[in-house]
């Protein structure tokens, strides 16, 4: 039921937009694996680190807008779980650093 009326509000460039926004955070992961590091579309680490990040901050931003804007409810559970997997990420890489 959401979805349909999710799609009836989209227009066509919208949806290819969306689907071929999808097939790039799909694409770009999977071809990085298959691709030898000379090749030119071969992306380092860093860079598909730095979009999986992106990627997070964009979902946040998606589920807050729909959250806020469409149903007009604030809530500040997104923000908790937010700052929960922020905490979590920031001790991860605590020990990765070891003892100095």
């Amino acid at each position: 039921m959401i979805g349909d009326v999710v799609l009836r509000s989209l227009d066509r460039g919208a949806i290819a937009f969306l689907t071929t926004l999808a097939a790039i955070g799909i694409l770009v992961p999977v071809l990085n694996l298959v691709l030898p590091p000379t090749s030119p579309f071969h992306l380092s680490s860093y860079f598909v680190a730095l979009f999986g990040k992106y990627v997070c901050l964009a979902l946040l931003a998606l589920s807050i807008d729909l959250i806020w804007g469409y149903c007009g409810i604030l809530s500040l559970g997104h923000g908790a779980f937010f700052a929960l997997g922020g905490y979590a990420m920031g001790m991860y890489l605590m020990r990765q650093i070891g003892t100095r």
